[in-house]
């Protein structure tokens, strides 16, 4: 059965009236999906992303129209967002990602499931609600009661950048979807310079749900496979560890059965230093998304019912893979104790999505 692509129910595009839908996808994913034209649309259109295909020169050239809403579905060639300048000012776009991990029918099905229930509006005023309670504090604390640690940010410091991937798209702006995260990094995500650091200090606990994304580099998706499933012990064990300057300088398992998955971590470090910096602090938000078993890019923005936080290291293109931690346990708080994001305490569960 095909995949149903229907724009009127993706609430980030805003009015269809006078806008061209396009769904932009691999030749290999034509016949797997079915456009339902239930949207105000002036015209809808299939675009083929084909191999060694230049994006910006397909905007450029308008082979993407203006005044039109994308979707982008590229399991099979990878996509690169596009600049601001040459997404243009009357173009919105929505990119999944379903490249960095395996993307079969039944991932993509899952997640525009995802991104149908996705609210757009109540993303924009949880994301303002973050950012209000930021500007209260000098810093945010990241607490994890259930493993006994905390770490400090000092979120204001010059220089970090802040990307919110959440609530309405307007004209000139693009999402990755399913939309729901407010990161914070020490540098633009397309350069690297290993001075730079998050200020962050304390400890951290890992456990969670991993998410191990390749980079560009050619790689062996076994390789990628085989790695995730030893991360994966993080879904009942926790390793903690010590953060200076935005670096981990030690960690150990929390308990005796957390060994094996500490020295999956120690095996990156030792291969590539650069797998000690805490690159990214993932504040996900999306409530709509509950977690797909397995190595799922689009599992990252799961926000549980009052947000959920997620660590990042690693850096593609540079480091071989990204990794991100699903942290349900962890809850950030104000200076003065007011919950940021999270569940005080911990998340009482974790929403699962349930599999054929």
């Amino acid at each position: 059965m095909a995949i149903k692509i229907n724009p009127a129910r993706f609430s980030q595009f805003g009015s269809a009236e006078g806008s061209i839908f396009c769904l932009i996808t691999n030749q290999e994913m034509i016949p797997e999906f079915e456009i339902v034209k239930d949207a105000p649309y002036a015209e809808y259109r299939t675009i083929i992303l084909k191999p060694g295909d230049d994006f910006e020169r397909m905007l450029a050239d308008e082979t993407v129209p203006q005044n039109s809403h994308s979707l982008v579905i590229s399991p099979y060639r990878f996509f690169e967002s596009p600049s601001e300048e040459a997404l243009g000012p009357r173009r919105k776009l929505m990119g999944m990602a379903c490249n960095s991990t395996p993307a079969g029918l039944d991932v993509i099905s899952h997640f525009i499931g995802v991104i149908e229930r996705t609210s757009a509006q109540e993303q924009a005023e949880f994301s303002d609600r973050f950012f209000e309670l930021a500007e209260s504090t000098d810093h945010l604390v990241y607490v994890d009661e259930r493993h006994g640690t905390r770490a400090v940010l000092d979120h204001l410091a010059d220089g970090l950048i802040w990307n919110q991937q959440a609530g309405p798209l307007e004209w000139g702006e693009q999402q990755i979807v399913p939309s729901g995260e407010i990161s914070v990094l020490p540098m633009q995500i397309v350069e690297f310079d290993e001075s730079l650091h998050l200020p962050l200090e304390g400890d951290i606990a890992f456990r969670g749900f991993p998410i191990l994304h390749n980079g560009t580099p050619s790689f062996l998706r076994k390789d990628q496979a085989r790695l995730q499933s030893k991360l994966a012990g993080l879904e009942h064990e926790a390793v903690i560890a010590e953060v200076r300057k935005g670096s981990i300088t030690s960690l150990r398992p929390h308990r005796p059965a957390g060994a094996p998955v500490a020295k999956i971590f120690e095996a990156m470090f030792e291969i590539d230093s650069r797998y000690t910096l805490v690159w990214e602090i993932g504040h996900a938000l999306n409530t709509s998304l509950d977690i797909m078993p397995g190595n799922h890019a689009m599992n990252e923005v799961y926000g549980g019912d009052r947000g959920c936080l997620h660590w990042g290291l690693g850096l593609t293109p540079f480091t071989q893979y990204h990794l991100d931690i699903i942290s349900p346990d962890t809850t950030v708080y104000t200076e003065s104790g007011e919950v940021v994001l999270g569940n005080k305490g911990g998340a009482p569960s974790v929403r699962m999505a349930k599999v054929a």
